[in-house]
């Protein structure tokens, strides 16, 4: 083999690789809290008993603390897989005791935990936290939590009276529509129902949905994954796409990929998977890599493995977790913390922020497409169509 075909091939397999492995500016260090905004807590995965859950669960503790001292009152989401198990990705026996991050998490209680099922607890659903059912929990300016769902059977209404807040936390529990169990079409129509009622209810206060799965995945669960893709617009119920695309929320937080990601507007990637178009911006914020439970090897995080359909601006497989800070200004901070392994120099804590509006402003108005002709210099009309 001559020189250029192996430099090629060397080209090839780092594009494949290094694209997947992560991207995106990171700073050195844990980012500062936001002043005057509330901090949401963001940690999937942190069940898993992993090399690295000690290290999140010392970095968890010292940003819940630092938001605790400024005044704030942390809201903690745990988007699935947070009961004790061995791998989050995987089939193994759960291990015994609870995991250093859900630890560190739940002490001392925070004012709002929101805890939704995933994969570790459809096959080891037992730890310190139980599941959160279908519901609306909104936020106020001081952190603290109230529930506006009221959910019997297969029925649910909001609480119309409460006063506006800062932002509404919708979790929907989705378990029951991607494996649907013996008598599990309550847990579906409750879904339905909730959101007819939001749809129902004055839009005074902006909402962010709470899922344990991305609605457009970015890796192992997104389009073009080699498993199938689990995490994509339309493998969703049809109530909560046509919420979606009515413009419902403003956000997403969401968890099972082993990995961190965060995306500024999901609208691309959905125009791309079902040729639908959002009203308005709408962000993703995905962590779902709290301890590395099953570190893979380098084929496993590369583009032969996952999805390349949607690709956040910043990603990384490295364990870790995210906080977003909800200001009181109309501005959402949201922050990705990832651990990395530095040579002779142990480890080392590295943060992405990105900024994106509370209230996003509408798309502007798309042109119509132009007719395709069928060769070059041929009339716009087709021949059926003309006069």
């Amino acid at each position: 083999m001559t020189r250029w075909p192996l430099a090629g091939a060397v080209a090839t397999f780092v594009s494949a690789t290094g694209c997947m492995l992560g991207h995106g500016d990171f700073d050195r260090g844990l980012a500062p809290p936001v002043d005057g905004a509330v901090m949401i807590a963001v940690i999937g995965g942190a069940g898993g008993q992993g090399w690295a859950a000690p290290g999140t669960a010392a970095a968890l503790t010292q940003v819940l603390d630092r938001a605790r001292a400024t005044g704030g009152r942390p809201v903690v989401v745990l988007p699935g897989d947070f009961s004790p198990h061995r791998r989050a990705r995987g089939h193994d026996t759960a291990a015994a005791g609870p995991s250093p991050v859900v630890a560190a998490a739940i002490a001392p209680p925070p004012n709002v935990l929101i805890a939704l099922a995933g994969l570790a607890e459809r096959h080891h659903a037992h730890g310190p936290v139980a599941p959160t059912p279908t519901a609306v929990v909104r936020i106020d300016a001081d952190g603290r939590g109230e529930i506006l769902s009221r959910c019997e059977s297969g029925a649910c209404e909001l609480v119309t009276t409460a006063a506006p807040g800062l932002v509404d936390l919708v979790a929907l529990d989705l378990e029951p529509w991607r494996v649907p169990p013996p008598g599990g079409d309550a847990a579906q129509a409750r879904v339905d129902s909730l959101l007819a009622a939001i749809a129902a209810a004055p839009g005074d206060t902006p909402r962010v949905l709470v899922l344990s799965l991305p609605v457009e995945g970015a890796h192992e669960t997104g389009l073009g994954a080699q498993f199938g893709a689990l995490a994509t617009f339309h493998s969703l119920p049809p109530s909560l796409q046509r919420s979606i695309a009515s413009g419902m929320f403003v956000g997403v937080i969401a968890g099972g990929e082993r990995s961190l990601h965060v995306s500024p507007d999901l609208g691309g990637a959905i125009q791309r998977s079902v040729r639908t178009w959002l009203p308005a911006p709408m962000w993703q914020v995905v962590a779902g890599n709290a301890s590395d439970p099953a570190r893979g090897r380098i084929a496993r995080r590369s583009a032969w493995r996952n999805g390349v359909g949607h690709l956040p601006p910043a990603s990384s497989f490295r364990p870790g977790f995210a906080a977003v800070h909800v200001g009181t200004d109309g501005r959402v901070t949201i922050d990705l913390y990832i651990r990395r392994r530095v040579a002779r120099r142990g480890e080392r804590w590295q943060t992405h922020r990105t900024t994106v509006p509370l209230r996003p402003a509408p798309h502007p108005p798309v042109a119509g497409t132009r007719r395709l002709t069928p060769c070059l210099r041929c009339d716009d009309v087709p021949a059926n169509e003309r006069p």
